[in-house]
């Protein structure tokens, strides 16, 4: 299974953010991500998803999806904690985001936004995002949600996890 176990850093950010502005500025046809026979495959999925997140999310959640103004962060140590795989985060953005309109993006919209939360989450997928595999992201390692419960509790707050290779 896959897990967060690192923690992506500004430069990852940054590099998926500008490479989405420019790939952002191409037509894409009337395809639908979410049909299989027409999905793209990872990497521009990921560049979709950048380019959807800066357009639908960033504005509560921050151009580095860190959050702000009480609005909970979508990238970093203490993101998503209160979901296990990225099937959850689907099944959650859907149905609730963006706030001022939720549910009003195509489901593969969805799904890159979710696969770009992935690779900002240190999650490199080498496969598209969908509901095929979406369960298989895990987002924390086995464990971590009770642990990060327990630890809050007693006011003990580790993280062991390390900043990725900008090379990887």
């Amino acid at each position: 299974m896959r897990t967060l176990s690192t923690r992506p850093t500004p430069l990852t950010l940054a590099c998926l953010l500008v490479t989405a502005l420019f790939t952002g500025c191409t037509k894409r046809g009337s395809q639908d991500p979410a049909d299989p026979e027409q999905a793209p495959g990872p990497a521009e999925q990921k560049i979709a998803g950048a380019t959807l997140f800066e357009k639908h999310c960033a504005k509560c959640h921050g151009a580095l999806g860190k959050g702000k103004d009480g609005v909970p962060a979508v990238v970093g140590e203490e993101a998503l904690a209160r979901f296990a795989t990225a099937q959850e985060v689907f099944e959650f953005i859907r149905k609730e985001m963006p706030q001022d309109k939720p549910g009003s993006l195509a489901e593969g919209e969805y799904w890159a936004i979710v696969a770009f939360d992935l690779k900002a989450n240190g999650i490199d997928a080498d496969e598209t995002v969908g509901p095929q595999n979406a369960s298989t992201f895990m987002l924390h390692a086995e464990g971590d949600k009770a642990d990060d419960k327990q630890d809050a509790a007693e006011g003990d707050r580790t993280d062991d996890r390390v900043s990725p290779d900008v090379n990887e």
